[in-house]
């Protein structure tokens, strides 16, 4: 057998065996040549094997990562705030599907900061650079693994603004869109989303290699005119999930409005 079949064969077995879990970084190229007594190309050629069967991915500059487990099916995330209602038929607040639909669990306890919004964050929420911000991070785990970071930003106008808020700052976004309901405020949201790579924190807190990037919503919660009550923010491995949003349809186009249109040019 040629040295970079057995090379090949060791680490697949390794890797099926769960040495290497989903996600993990392969030994380097030089502590594979000591690990086999090789130079460097046999180990390049069996690194090649391993990635034309699949069960790796290599990252310039990074090195070799394990790749997601065949189970692991690429995961839809639904994008969207859903109403709900007691059965008098009074609106109680709003949900999220994805985030408290029973797919996580909570990963120990939330951890809570006040820190003062950065230029970047300013802009984003649509508040003042400097204001004081309440911060209520949470981890979830679906029990395969696979790890969401999320934190909700609550501006400290936001809690002079509602005095139901005052006694308890740190607040799930479904506690503190049932407040702004109950206050009497008419809520709309405006989400963007974005690949980036994480951060070292990031990194550890995904349990993700740091080569893998990772998709970051963030979502402004408004009322109709624009006045910003506070900001949710996702953190995920892009490597098994894809974001899903309902786009609304346009108005129906009547027959006689598609001739005018037609007929002006438009």
């Amino acid at each position: 057998m040629k040295k970079k079949d057995a090379i090949a064969a060791v680490i697949r077995d390794e890797i099926m065996a769960g040495r290497y879990p989903s996600g993990s970084m392969l030994p380097s190229e030089s502590q594979m040549m000591e690990r086999f007594t090789v130079s460097r190309t046999p180990v390049r050629e069996a690194i090649t094997m391993l990635k034309s069967e699949g069960l790796i991915s290599v990252h310039h500059g990074k090195g070799a990562v394990v790749r997601v487990r065949p189970e692991w099916v690429m995961r839809s995330h639904p994008r969207k705030i859903v109403a709900e209602t007691r059965r008098s038929g009074t609106q109680a607040g709003y949900f999220d599907p994805d985030l408290e639909g029973g797919q996580w669990d909570v990963v120990g306890d939330p951890v809570t900061d006040r820190t003062r919004a950065t230029a970047a964050l300013a802009l984003m929420i649509g508040i003042r650079e400097g204001t004081d911000v309440f911060c209520y991070d949470r981890l979830f785990e679906d029990g395969q693994g696979r790890f969401m970071f999320h934190r909700l930003y609550l501006p400290f106008d936001t809690v002079n603004d509602v005095r139901k808020l005052g006694d308890r700052r740190f607040r799930t976004p479904t506690e503190l869109y049932a407040i702004l309901v109950a206050a009497g405020h008419a809520l709309t949201w405006r989400e963007s989303i974005r690949a980036t790579m994480p951060s070292p924190e990031d990194a550890d807190r995904l349990r993700i290699p740091a080569a893998t990037p990772m998709l970051v919503a963030q979502r402004v919660a408004a009322t109709p005119d624009g006045h910003p009550f506070a900001m949710e923010e996702t953190r995920i491995s892009a490597d098994n999930a894809k974001f899903v949003y309902d786009l609304g349809g346009a108005p129906a186009l009547s027959i006689s409005d598609a001739n005018a249109d037609a007929k002006t040019g438009i």
